[in-house]
């Protein structure tokens, strides 16, 4: 073998160990079935995160000052990790800070400076990341589509109705149906501003039934919903929580 080959057999080797150890980070990623979230800032000192359609969990409620720690299981055995920030003193209300998976000891905790009713955290586990966010809650939200009397002409998107007891709560009733003089007559969207974006809630899937979406995503790819049957709808969506339920109120 000349020196040409050893080297080339020396990347070869480089790149099969790389590949070998990003194979297992993204193997135990999704080896993670539940999250909890616990410690001084969670209210009755735990919380279980909720599973979301992509692989990732979601906390969505109060948070006071603290320190809180992310779990995989709260029963500590062979398979339990705790998410531990990268990052020492890491808060919890970040555009994204990598965590490392510790089976051992909880190590450091993130920490939470405010208290808040209105806390969102979001677990990444395909790129092993945490992000939180204090919400605030929007101020208008509409539907547009194909499936709507305007089509696709977003300045003449239909408005949601507010909640009068819960201001992330808004709700949608009206007809819809296919429109053939639009591009994607059996589609629509659901933008929180009368523009498309920034602020945009999609399916995690495209062409998802409307009857069947439960939970929402900000943001994502552009994914419509798609109509399975024409008639009468009752939208009510949960900016906060991300979720819907959609009812169909007949012909």
């Amino acid at each position: 073998m000349n020196k040409t080959q050893r080297k080339d057999m020396k990347r070869f080797r480089i790149m099969a160990i790389a590949v070998a150890l990003m194979a297992a980070v993204v193997a135990e990623a999704q080896n993670i079935k539940e999250c909890w979230i616990t410690g001084t800032a969670v209210p009755g000192g735990v919380q279980k995160l909720e599973s979301r359609p992509d692989g990732s969990f979601m906390y969505a409620g109060k948070l006071v000052a603290g320190e809180a720690r992310i779990t995989t299981s709260l029963q500590k055995g062979k398979t339990t990790k705790w998410l531990t920030p990268v990052d020492t003193d890491a808060s919890l209300v970040c555009n994204g800070i990598k965590y490392k998976l510790l089976a051992d000891k909880p190590g450091a905790a993130w920490q939470v400076y405010f208290t808040e009713d209105l806390y969102r955290v979001f677990v990444d586990t395909q790129k092993s990341e945490v992000r939180g966010e204090i919400f605030r809650p929007w101020g208008e939200l509409f539907i547009g589509g194909g499936t709507t009397e305007k089509g696709w002409d977003n300045k003449h998107m239909q408005p949601f109705i507010q909640s009068a007891d819960d201001p992330c709560v808004w709700t949608w009733t009206g007809e819809l149906r296919p429109h053939t003089e639009f591009k994607e007559p059996d589609a629509f969207k659901i933008e929180g501003q009368l523009k498309w974006g920034p602020k945009q809630l999609h399916p995690f899937k495209p062409h998802a039934d409307v009857l069947a979406t439960v939970q929402l995503q900000q943001g994502g790819a552009d994914n419509k919903w798609q109509l399975s049957r024409p008639g009468r709808y009752r939208l009510t969506v949960n900016v906060f929580k991300l979720t819907m339920k959609a009812e169909f109120l007949g012909e």
